[in-house]
């Protein structure tokens, strides 16, 4: 069996570079191309807090699930970020106490805006922003892309020629 395109379980014909779908009539590259109708595959990036720094096209690249992640420490850093502003704001006594709230600051605003780049990213995947990333929602989150629909292989048709 050859190889099949990861939307519609069609066979795919080679091109130079990558693979051809008549029925989807899109080009599906060489990575992404699946044997014997499997769905396509997902891979789920390990994150870790210095991800937070990436650009936002390279975050761009991440599953949901890894960005679901993300958010979850970025909300986390913010939340530590906020705490620690508001004791500098009612403890300021010097210009060092004041340097250190203005860094602080600083901080808070990055962290802000790079939460607010993983937010839209999941608005426009999910059409919503997860509220709250609670152990709950995580998991049902998961067991969704655990489930026998998520992973079952399609069904395959062959053509007027026999080829899938």
């Amino acid at each position: 069996m050859g190889y099949t395109c990861p939307y519609c379980g069609s066979g795919l014909h080679d091109e130079k570079d990558h693979y051809f779908c008549d029925f989807c009539v899109m080009e599906i590259s060489k990575d992404q191309a699946q044997m014997g109708g499997h769905r396509i595959h997902e891979t789920h990036q390990k994150v870790d807090p210095s991800d937070l720094k990436k650009t936002t096209p390279e975050l761009m690249t991440y599953s949901t699930w890894s960005l679901i992640l993300l958010l979850k420490e970025a909300r986390k850093l913010r939340a530590s970020f906020y705490k620690e502003l508001s004791i500098g704001r009612s403890k300021s006594r010097g210009v060092r106490d004041k340097e250190r709230f203005d860094d602080v600051a600083a901080e808070y605003q990055e962290i802000t805006k790079r939460m607010y780049i993983i937010e839209n990213i999941l608005k426009k995947r999910l059409s919503y922003i997860p509220e709250r990333l609670t152990d709950n929602y995580l998991s049902k989150h998961e067991e969704q892309m655990n489930n026998k629909k998520t992973n079952d292989k399609m069904i395959t048709f062959t053509d007027s020629d026999g080829e899938v």
